[in-house]
């Protein structure tokens, strides 16, 4: 019987690690970390009705999204330190509105509106949303790629793991109750 609670525990424990684990694919809210040296941007595509540009750290505005061709490429000047936070803006021309990527506390309306990707050719892909309160949340208005960047899950707060593994174990105890019943 002993046996079989700390089996049940240990699988619990080792699902809420698992579940608790950042993952390869990133989502909304994740952060852009320069992996060192020059970052490059290539243009991926626009489904947009309202003209927009992209700046990194500051720089110069490039890539208007109906000028621009799919496939142009640019690379930012300078080096940038490896583990240093990117923070890529999207300028929605047509409203005047700026998004950042990284937390939806960084924009006007608290929404994260950048989705961050890890694309098969090694590349990160991000993919904006131009509309202030989420828009349609296609994540297709301004879409482009990074190299020299990865992608920084959000990391959850030490309470979040402590009620996630005390809830699987409360589930653990009560499927071992269960079986020493039945």
């Amino acid at each position: 019987m002993k046996t079989h609670f700390g089996k049940t525990l240990l699988s619990t424990v080792t699902l809420a690690a698992a579940i608790a684990a950042p993952s390869a694919q990133a989502a909304l809210g994740d952060t852009l970390i320069a992996t060192g040296g020059p970052i490059d941007i290539r243009f991926e595509g626009s489904d947009a009705l309202f003209h927009s540009t992209v700046s990194v750290d500051d720089s110069p505005e490039i890539f208007p999204n109906h000028g621009t061709a799919v496939g142009t490429t640019a690379t930012f000047p300078g080096s940038f330190a490896a583990g240093s936070p990117i923070d890529v803006v999207l300028h929605v021309l047509t409203t005047g509105t700026f998004f950042h990527t990284g937390a939806g506390s960084l924009n006007a309306d608290g929404l994260p509106h950048a989705l961050l990707a890890l694309g098969s050719d090694g590349r990160t892909w991000v993919s904006f949303e131009d509309l202030v309160g989420g828009g349609d949340r296609d994540f297709n208005d301004h879409t482009f790629s990074l190299g020299n960047v990865r992608i920084a899950a959000a990391i959850p707060e030490p309470s979040t793991y402590a009620l996630l593994i005390a809830g699987l174990g409360v589930v653990g105890f009560l499927n071992a109750r269960r079986r020493t019943q039945g």
